[in-house]
C-alpha cells in the first residue's frame, strides 16, 4: 500500500463515522415522516376523496384498495410497510441531493421538496385505470399526489437539519438500528456509500471543488422537473 492509498484509507475511516451518524438521523426521521405521511395524512386524503365522490365508494383502486373502506389490514400495511418504505426511500433522495441546495432557506426548502413532489406526482399519476378517471375534482386528486410528498419532505428537511445543527448524535444501538433499516434496500445503501467515498478520492475531491459540476448537476434535475410538469399536464389534459 501506497502512503497516498494509505492516507486515503485513513481519511475514509476517520470521516466514516459522522457520516454513519448523520446517514442514520436522516434515515430515522425519514422514517418517521414517511409513517405519519403514508400512514396518516394519505388517509386523510383518501378520507376527503371518498366524500367527495360517494358513488365510487366500493370501487376497487388501482392499488388494490376499496374506495369509502378502511380496514384494519389496509392501515397497517400503510403504517407498518408502505410508510417506512417511503420513507427509507425518500431519506436515501434526500441525502444525495441535499448537498446541492443553493439561496436563502425558504428556497432551499422550497427547491428540495417542490421538486421531488412534483416528480413522484407524475410517476403515481396515470391515465389508465379508475383512480384519476372516477375521482373528482381532477385538480384535487392530482394536487394530493404532489402536496403529499412535498409535506413528507418539508418535515424531513426541517426536523433532520435541527437535529444535525444541533449535533444530537444517536447513541450506538439507535445507530446500527439506522443501518438495520436499509435491509429492504440494501443496494441503495451500497451506492450511497459508494458515491460518499467517490467523492473522497482525489478526483472526486477536484470535483467537488469545481463549481460547474454542481451546476451541471442542478441542471439536470431541473430538467427532470420541467419534463415532470409537462407530464402531469399532458396527463390532466387527458384526464379532463
Amino acid at each position: 500500500m501506497t502512503a497516498g492509498s494509505g492516507r486515503l484509507a485513513q481519511d475514509l475511516r476517520d470521516a466514516a463515522l459522522p457520516a454513519a451518524r448523520t446517514l442514520v438521523t436522516i434515515t430515522l426521521v425519514g422514517v418517521g415522516c414517511g409513517i405519519l405521511t403514508v400512514g396518516g395524512l394519505s388517509r386523510l386524503a383518501m378520507l376527503l376523496l371518498a366524500e367527495l365522490n360517494l358513488a365510487a365508494t366500493g370501487v376497487t383502486s388501482d392499488d388494490g384498495f376499496v374506495m369509502g373502506q378502511f380496514t384494519l389490514s389496509g392501515s397497517l400495511n400503510l403504517l407498518l410497510i408502505a410508510g417506512p418504505l417511503f420513507g427509507v426511500l425518500g431519506a436515501g433522495f434526500y441525502i444525495a441531493l441535499r448537498g446541492l441546495r443553493i439561496g436563502p432557506g425558504w428556497f432551499q426548502l422550497l427547491s428540495i421538496s417542490l421538486g421531488p413532489a412534483v416528480v413522484v406526482g407524475a410517476i403515481i399519476v396515470h391515465t389508465t385505470g379508475v383512480d384519476f378517471r372516477l375521482l373528482e375534482p381532477l385538480w384535487l386528486t392530482i394536487g394530493l399526489f404532489v402536496l403529499l410528498p412535498a409535506a413528507y419532505v418539508v418535515m424531513l428537511s426541517v426536523v433532520a437539519e435541527r437535529l444535525l445543527a444541533h449535533r444530537i448524535e444517536p447513541p450506538q444501538p439507535v445507530l446500527v438500528l439506522g443501518l438495520l433499516i436499509w435491509a429492504p434496500l440494501f443496494p441503495g445503501l451500497v451506492l450511497l456509500a459508494a458515491g460518499w467515498a467517490a467523492l473522497r478520492t482525489t478526483t472526486g475531491a477536484r470535483i467537488r471543488a469545481r463549481p460547474l459540476a454542481a451546476w451541471m448537476a442542478r441542471g439536470l434535475l431541473t430538467l427532470v422537473f420541467l419534463a415532470a410538469v409537462a407530464d402531469l399536464v399532458r396527463d390532466y389534459r387527458t384526464l379532463s
